[in-house]
């Protein structure tokens, strides 16, 4: 019977890698796995954490395998891993897969941190930006209205346009929930929504560099994904079903189980990924040397470096550009809104 996921976070992503790398420690040490299950569940302070390796030693204990209990869980434990630890209990290799398994994840975390890195100084800087704004153009410029109303003298241009900007924000200010609620609306759909991740990855596809790091992004986890499973002794046709439900893009998935097909008709990888066009021709050169030379994991290894090392120098540049260009934003929102006060006062002094 299957278990019901009845976690939720804050189970991490970053806990979910330090799981299968302290558990293969603890079997590489020659401790059973019921024994390590039992000492992983006893050091750990996050209650849905204990909870569920407390679950999974049950299941253990009730004859079911490794892979069996984790596969009840696909919320922290996708396919490929399953199907690595899957293949390392048949082959007696569970403590290399688990490592596997491990440094797969620590890589891609790798990439996420530093994605999430540099775009969170920008994105807090933003918002706080427009929040402030909007309490300007709602509490503090109709002070300023009512001001030079008793002066009595005509108002330059600007401080009329943010004058009417915060009136109609002070009438319509309800409206301001319909992007919140689009926003909170969005978040809870798309994990669920097919139509709605297919418009976003195309609205992405279509933005000019951002496109690229996205497609480095999937190429060098499925470079990673794919040397890991081919290392483990996994048949490519048999890994990449697994491969494409990991990719995290539905582009790239229909592209993948595409080489499947081939692949299965007698085709090797580096010809099927010739015919299709989302695999740019340095990656089907170097796939065609590693088979070529019978080191296929170690030039995918490589190919998913050479990604990582662009998305690094990609996240690089952009960081450098981001501080000057949040200044520009800075002294368009807020200063924009201070000198439009301003501008009558300066001309009353020169009057008197």
């Amino acid at each position: 019977m299957k278990i019901k996921n009845l976690f939720h976070p804050p189970i991490s992503k970053t806990q979910i890698t330090l799981f299968f790398r302290q558990l293969a420690t603890l079997i590489q040490a020659d401790i059973p796995l019921m024994n390590s299950l039992n000492i992983l569940r006893e050091g750990k302070n996050n209650k849905p954490l204990h909870i569920l390796m407390t679950t999974i030693a049950h299941e253990i204990a009730a004859g079911h395998t490794l892979a069996q209990c984790l596969s009840k869980f696909p919320r922290y434990f996708d396919s490929l891993s399953c199907h690595l630890i899957r293949v390392g209990e048949e082959s007696g290799t569970l403590v290399t897969m688990l490592q596997r398994i491990a440094l797969h994840k620590e890589k891609m975390l790798m990439i996420k941190n530093k994605l999430k890195q540099a775009l969170f100084y920008p994105c807090i800087i933003l918002l706080v930006s427009l929040v402030t704004s909007i309490i300007m153009l709602v509490v503090v410029i109709p002070r300023f209205a009512e001001l030079f109303q008793s002066m009595h003298s005509a108002l330059p241009a600007f401080t009329n346009g943010v004058i009417h900007l915060s009136h109609l924000l002070c009438q319509y200010f309800w409206l301001l929930l319909f992007p919140i609620l689009g926003v909170i609306l969005f978040w809870y759909r798309y994990p669920y929504s097919i139509k709605l991740q297919s418009a976003t990855e195309s609205f992405i596809l279509n933005i000019p560099s951002v496109n690229q790091l996205y497609t480095k992004i999937i190429l060098a986890r499925f470079s990673r994904s794919l040397a890991t499973t081919f290392a483990a002794g996994v048949p490519i046709s048999e890994s990449l079903p697994t491969i494409a439900s990991t990719t995290g893009s539905r582009i790239y998935s229909a592209a993948i189980l595409k080489l499947r097909a081939q692949i299965t008709k007698g085709q090797q990888l580096h010809q099927a990924m010739r015919k299709c066009m989302h695999f740019p021709p340095l990656l089907v050169q170097m796939v065609k040397i590693g088979e070529e030379s019978s080191m296929l994991d170690k030039m995918l290894e490589k190919i998913a470096d050479i990604y990582e090392n662009d998305i690094d120098q990609w996240i690089s540049h952009v960081g450098s550009l981001t501080e000057p260009l949040i200044i520009v934003i800075l002294g368009v929102l807020i200063g924009g809104l201070v000198i439009a006060m301003y501008l009558p006062i300066f001309k009353l002094g020169n009057i008197l």
